[in-house]
């Protein structure tokens, strides 16, 4: 018989508690820079239009975000200490008509291998099992989606250099890489969200199995595999459309506005879903009416639009 566990103390949960009451959960206006070289264009997709709830934190993990903030502190102090020069730290990341967005830990000047070359800074923080695949193969082929960031960090600045600062949650051991502007990949990068962001319906999947690895701790697994329906928010509307003027907004075309980020959030009644995300069959439209009707996968026939 397997031993009983300890009941959590009633201190720590009040801890994590606190955390939880404290923490505030938003959309993203965009697709994350630290997300944009993720392997399915699928999930950034339902990223970008807000079609998963939003993720709620345990406690825990919220101290765990903390510390890595500071943990970054100490990065910085750590190289001021040796002398280099770090600046615009948290300046904005904005590429493909503002839709991908980030900020940057910092740039520098004065790093030790080549000190008249201005960096990017990147710092990050890992166990001991994610610091030995860094260590071994490096961040392009251990960590992609840092990679991808670092990538779209130096694109936007301008910058040739990137140094990737990594500590180990274990044992504070550091790992240091200088990656080099890949002007192509960076290139391709952007391309690709482009498409994504452009596209008004779903990408294709990255496996239709339903018991893909990939797939298996997607947070976007219920709407794209198991016929849950789709938050309703503008971006979640067949109407709307992300403009790429370079404010990152979008308009409607039913009422042939621009929508504003509160409004996005709250959709309204002339609602339609983009066809991809009803988890069925479209049958008929009535464009007078504004209704579209699907037989649904479990028998039902659904009418959408605003007086159904």
């Amino acid at each position: 018989m397997a031993p009983i566990p300890r009941p959590e103390s009633s201190t720590v949960r009040a801890i994590y508690a606190a955390y939880e009451a404290a923490a505030e959960n938003w959309d993203s206006l965009g697709i994350s820079v630290g997300e944009a070289n993720a392997e399915c264009d699928r999930s950034l997709w339902y990223s970008f239009r807000w079609c998963t709830p939003l993720e709620k934190h345990h406690g825990r993990q919220l101290r765990l975000f903390a510390t890595g903030n500071l943990e970054e502190e100490r990065l910085v102090e750590d190289l001021e200490r040796i002398g280099v020069d770090i600046y615009g730290q948290q300046d904005r990341i904005r590429l493909v008509g503002s839709h991908v967005r980030g900020k940057c830990d910092g740039k520098a000047m004065g790093i030790p291998e080549a000190p008249r070359t201005e960096h990017l800074l990147e710092f990050k923080s890992s166990n001991a099992k994610g610091m030995k695949s860094i260590m071994k193969d490096g961040c392009k082929v251990a960590k992609p989606l840092h990679f991808g960031q670092c990538q779209l960090g130096m694109h936007a600045f301008g910058l040739t250099r990137c140094l990737y600062l990594v500590a180990s949650k274990d044992d504070d051991t550091l790992y240091a890489e200088r990656i080099e502007y890949d002007v192509e990949f960076t290139l391709r990068l952007l391309a690709r969200l482009e498409r994504v962001i452009n596209s008004p319906e779903p990408p294709s999947r990255i496996s239709d199995k339903p018991d893909f690895f990939g797939c298996m701790f997607c947070k976007h697994k219920a709407v794209c595999k198991e016929d849950a329906w789709p938050r309703v928010t503008c971006r979640s509307c067949l109407y709307s459309t992300p403009e790429m003027g370079g404010d990152g907004h979008w308009s409607c075309s039913r009422f042939s506005k621009p929508i504003s980020f509160d409004e996005q959030k709250s959709a309204c009644p002339a609602h339609l879903h983009v066809p991809a995300l009803v988890p069925g069959e479209q049958t008929d439209c009535d464009e007078s009416a504004e209704t579209v009707t699907y037989l649904l996968r479990t028998g039902k026939v659904w009418i959408d639009g605003a007086t159904h």
